[in-house]
């Protein structure tokens, strides 16, 4: 069995572009989304249960894959977030 094509991989096959380029649109389309649940949070208090799991998810998915790093898989890029949760003093 083969390993999966990205999202990144897959976008730039299906629109004949560079990595780079993949990028920069697919990190668009996640700050577009991000408007969109936080006006979504706004705007729609009678929807707040279902918009509120959207963003944990949203928020989740940022913390493991934000800053074009794959933290779930390689959990080495999450020790400075964990350290300093943990680890390090917070000053007072």
């Amino acid at each position: 069995m083969g390993d999966v094509a990205s999202t990144v991989e897959c976008y730039m096959n299906e629109n004949k572009v560079t990595s780079e380029d993949a990028f920069t649109k697919i990190d668009s389309m996640i700050e577009d989304e991000w408007r969109t649940i936080n006006q979504a949070l706004c705007e729609q208090r009678d929807l707040l249960p279902a918009v509120q799991q959207v963003l944990n998810l949203s928020i989740c998915a940022t913390f493991f894959y934000g800053k074009r790093k794959d933290a779930y898989t390689f959990s080495a890029h999450l020790q400075e977030t964990v350290e300093s949760l943990f680890v390090k003093p917070v000053p007072i």
